[in-house]
């Protein structure tokens, strides 16, 4: 499972370091998930990538349950967004392959 999480600084509560924070936060979610982060102004992002048995639902409880620390509250969950991997490229259509039948190999 691969997500991205997004979070947003509340409005009306001190403000820390969002470096800090996002430390704070990977520091705080399960170790054999591949995690890292972006910050930016007023938000974090991190990106998780946990085995195929863990499901976006299970990421987003741990999260919340994460935001409830008290050196993080100053933070919310915006976004659990689950990404999907890339589709495996194809060889070739099968229905658009075309069989030349005077082609002959170069060793006959």
């Amino acid at each position: 499972m691969l997500v991205v999480l997004t979070m947003r600084r509340i409005k009306g509560k001190p403000s820390g370091e969002p470096p800090l924070d996002g430390e704070r936060m990977l520091a705080l979610l399960p170790r054999q998930w591949r995690k890292n982060y972006r910050e930016g102004a007023g938000y974090i992002a991190i990106r998780i990538q946990a085995d195929e048995n863990t499901t976006a639902t299970q990421i987003r409880e741990q999260v919340v349950a994460i935001l409830t620390n008290p050196e993080i509250t100053r933070w919310r969950l915006v976004s659990c967004e689950p990404l999907t991997h890339p589709p495996t490229p194809r060889r070739g259509n099968p229905a658009t392959i075309t069989h030349h039948t005077t082609q002959h190999a170069q060793w006959n």
